[in-house]
């Protein structure tokens, strides 16, 4: 029970420490990396710097989100190897990628920032657009996109810490 508990409260604070770091910072990939990272002791600052291109649906062009490409970082940092003959790791690493797309498109309906965007704010905004960013702050873009950036950490570290487990176990 305890550890429930303890498990529940860290996902708790990750939640929270990337909703806040969009709210604050923005980049939606990062902001889902960096909790991760910082709470479960993945990556570096090289990970971290690499994802951040990622964001706004890879490079503002609204396609792909970029907080589950976050959280799908995080997971390929956890389940791949750097041997790239290691054909086992890598069968792992995609399997794992896509289950954890399932688990997302469950909670959220899709992986596409466009179709995130018109769901929660009745269209989409092309950050890459002046105009576009400006209407998306007034539209409280920023405030939806935190709420989606801080799901997914979670997902992802509640996705990360089953694995753990069950790697553990085996």
């Amino acid at each position: 029970m305890e550890e429930k508990k303890y498990r529940d409260e860290l996902l708790n604070k990750i939640e929270k420490e990337a909703h806040d770091y969009e709210r604050d910072f923005h980049g939606c990939s990062r902001c889902v990396l960096k909790p991760l990272q910082d709470n479960l002791n993945l990556g570096d600052e090289a990970s971290l710097k690499a994802s951040t291109p990622l964001a706004a649906g890879v490079a503002m062009r609204g396609e792909t989100c970029g907080a589950f490409l976050g959280g799908l970082l995080a997971v390929g940092i956890v389940t791949a190897s750097g041997d790239l003959k290691d054909v086992g790791a890598l069968t792992d690493s995609l399997a794992s990628g896509f289950r954890l797309a399932r688990i997302v498109e469950k909670e959220l309906g899709t992986t596409n920032c466009t179709e995130i965007q018109k769901g929660k704010l009745g269209r989409f905004y092309s950050l890459a657009d002046p105009k576009d960013y400006e209407a998306f702050i007034e539209a409280g873009g920023y405030i939806h996109c935190s709420k989606v950036v801080g799901k997914i950490a979670r997902i992802a570290a509640q996705f990360i810490l089953d694995y753990q487990d069950r790697k553990g176990s085996l």
